[in-house]
């Protein structure tokens, strides 16, 4: 009788996965975005390259890593966010689940720099294919920096389907942009190469960070509201109708 039901090796494990999380360069911004906002970042720097295609980096000034977690960080499941199934009920993060890290790895060159408040070195991990080859001190400010090179080189039929350039770059300007403006108090910059695609200035004011993405001739002509009730408070902003636009592209909402 042969066997026919094998377990999965780890890399293999983690490349199926990478489906579910990383879908295109879009998808890598929302993650790496997302933890430096959970990170406690005050400034945030995205650089592309080819639309996130050929690089993607995403640089924070928030509170970093040990060399343990950096290493830690890139195992399946490792997260900060929750330690036990009744922390699921109580969720005040954008991440949880522990498989950015892993799943862009996996598919990607990465590289991630970090160093934490206080500490006079930081830690360098390089990664290929979800392999670790690298692990060393090296100096650096506080904060994390990581750098994604070459995504989906190592899985062809997810590479074939990313499309050109401009529309990546379109996708993953919305979805830089969408947190942002959930953001107002954080300072967040997206370049292509040299040119600054938006910058945010990170005072809290969510006009302010409205007008830098979608422009101030918009923001000009943006109407607060306000409602408050016991246990819901519901705040906005809705446009007037000569500058309303067809579709959904500039309706966002955000819960919590």
């Amino acid at each position: 009788m042969s066997n026919v039901i094998r377990l999965l090796d780890e890399n293999t494990a983690n490349r199926i996965a990478a489906g579910e999380v990383v879908e295109r360069p879009s998808s890598v911004v929302k993650e790496l975005v997302e933890n430096a906002i959970d990170a406690g970042a005050h400034l945030i720097e995205i650089r592309l390259e080819e639309g996130g295609k050929r690089r993607i980096e995403v640089l924070d000034d928030g509170c970093g890593m040990s060399p343990e977690d950096a290493v830690l960080a890139l195992q399946r499941h490792a997260t900060s966010k929750i330690r036990t199934s009744d922390d699921l009920f109580a969720i005040r993060t954008l991440g949880f689940r522990g498989e950015a890290l892993p799943s862009i790895a996996s598919v990607s060159r990465m590289t991630l720099t970090t160093r934490q408040a206080g500490e006079a070195v930081g830690t360098r991990v390089e990664v290929e294919g979800g392999n670790i080859l690298r692990v060393g001190e090296v100096g650096g400010r506080e904060g994390t920096h990581v750098v994604v090179e070459d995504l989906f080189h190592n899985t062809p039929a997810r590479l074939k389907f990313l499309k050109a350039t401009a529309t990546e770059t379109a996708r993953a300007v919305d979805t830089a942009a969408n947190l942002a403006i959930a953001c107002p108090h954080i300072a967040i910059r997206m370049h292509q190469g040299r040119q600054v695609l938006f910058e945010t200035p990170g005072g809290g004011d969510a006009r302010v960070a409205l007008g830098a993405v979608w422009g101030r001739d918009i923001a000009r002509k943006l109407i607060p509201i306000l409602h408050e009730s016991p246990g819901l408070v519901v705040r906005g902003y809705v446009c007037t109708p000569d500058i309303s636009r067809p579709g959904r592209s500039h309706e966002l909402v955000f819960v919590n």
